[in-house]
């Protein structure tokens, strides 16, 4: 049974864990622990966490400016990748930002990163590229794709 909560920056730690399971540092997506921590405090952002079995298992990170949501950061660990936890996490976003009045969704995604099934399903539209906006860690350049969700 998945257990859905709301975190806060006291949770730095369980989301860095988490994130350096879930992202491989081949394509410079995961944000370090200083990044992390000043985006979580930023005003208006939201921190969702998944639990299972006492186990954190994954989040979602987004912002809210105005009537507008930015889906920031997904990550899910790998022993619980494609067993619907991401499904789980982007609907309970969804769900809270409508509950909010929010009018849209935005995100960005590398290119290549199959969380863009995911997306699609949720009727996420493809809006803009960015090019070589991600840098791995052998300096290797990455695209990234721009999607929004009219809610």
């Amino acid at each position: 049974m998945i257990v859905l909560s709301e975190g806060s920056l006291n949770d730095l730690l369980i989301v860095m864990e988490i994130m350096t399971e879930a992202f491989s540092p081949e394509f410079g997506e995961s944000w370090n622990e200083n990044q992390c921590r000043s985006m979580l405090s930023l005003p208006g952002t939201k921190l969702i966490l998944a639990q299972t079995n006492q186990d954190y298992c994954g989040f979602i990170i987004s912002r809210t400016v105005l009537d507008e949501e930015e889906l920031l950061m997904i990550a899910v660990s790998p022993g619980y990748q494609k067993k619907g936890l991401g499904r789980i996490l982007l609907k309970k976003l969804i769900e809270n930002a409508r509950n909010r009045g929010i009018t849209s969704i935005f995100l960005e995604v590398r290119s290549t990163n199959k969380a863009q099934i995911l997306y699609g399903k949720f009727g996420f539209q493809k809006i803009g590229f960015r090019k070589a906006y991600y840098t791995g860690n052998d300096a290797q350049k990455f695209d990234a794709i721009s999607y929004r969700l009219d809610l």
